[in-house]
């Protein structure tokens, strides 16, 4: 097999882990891949990598934390390769090897011992006043539309499937798929979704109101933001990049992307105990002796 490895240099100094991981594929066999961006590095010096294209790999290990796994995606998701995260980070939502497992879960890959889930993705798209394509974005966690610099609220208007649903006034709201629920949406008060769920998320952020709630719907959903008038110009943020600036009276469509996005899984998980043990690792609160 061909395994793709990508890593976060900052995750993971001089590619240690990474070069480790390559040994190992080498060892069992098989050909650890890397792009051209690491062409100069010492991870393509290795005796062990080959310098290709990610295009023909088996799967790809996205070696680092949740943000490395994010740009993994939004980089290579058109190449249709399935991508496993190996957690290098602090907690790893979306991570499914720990680095002291990786041997076992080669093995287990390479004995077939896996699958592979398709994850929804949502695509947006900014539309301006005169009804021009201001610009668009993919996300596998959540497209936000957030507040300016300066602490003021905005007003939006809310549209699901073409009908009205409320003007909310806060600091936004977060378009979230199963994937994401864990992730800006949990924080801002919405709920935890498994991912293999049929849903899309919208959740307020700080709304300025009495009525605060998160709407669940079909991931066949249109979704639509008509933005208002306001003094400081929000943004749309896809997975936490690529901004776009937003203009009064832009409109936003939020629909379920074309692109599913491939994410390998070994074995069975308890999935609500594994959230339960990341979301308590997360901050100050450990649960002292408690499994």
């Amino acid at each position: 097999m061909r395994f793709g490895i990508i890593s976060n240099q900052d995750k993971d100094p001089q590619y240690a882990f990474a070069r480790y991981a390559a040994s190992k594929i080498k060892e069992m066999g098989s050909q650890a891949v890397i792009d051209d961006y690491y062409a100069n590095s010492d991870l393509a010096r290795d005796p062990n990598t080959e310098v290709a294209t990610y295009d023909d790999c088996d799967l790809i290990f996205c070696l680092g934390g949740d943000g490395t796994f994010l740009s993994a995606v939004h980089d290579h998701f058109l190449k249709d390769v399935p991508m496993i995260g190996v957690n290098l980070g602090s907690i790893g939502f979306l991570a499914e090897i720990q680095p002291e497992e990786f041997d076992e879960y080669l093995t287990r890959i390479l004995n077939n011992e896996y699958r592979i889930e398709k994850r929804l993705q949502l695509e947006a798209s900014v539309i301006r006043e005169d009804g021009s394509v201001k610009g668009t974005g993919i996300c596998l966690n959540d497209a936000v539309v957030a507040r300016g610099q300066n602490l003021h609220v905005f007003t939006l208007d809310l549209f699901i499937d073409k009908d009205y649903v409320e003007r909310l006034s806060g600091d936004g709201v977060i378009i979230s798929t199963p994937t994401g629920s864990t992730a800006y949406s949990l924080a801002a008060g919405g709920p935890i979704i498994k991912p293999d769920m049929h849903a899309v998320l919208v959740t307020p952020i700080c709304p300025h109101t009495l009525h605060s709630r998160c709407y669940v719907v079909n991931e066949d959903s249109r979704i639509e933001i008509h933005l208002k008038n306001f003094t400081e110009p929000p943004i749309l943020c896809f997975d936490g990049r690529n901004e776009i600036a937003l203009d009064s009276m832009d409109r936003i469509i939020i629909t379920k992307s074309r692109h599913p996005m491939k994410v390998v899984r070994v074995g069975h998980s308890n999935y609500y105990q594994t959230i339960r043990k990341k979301i308590r690792a997360r901050g100050s609160f450990y649960e002292d002796g408690e499994k």
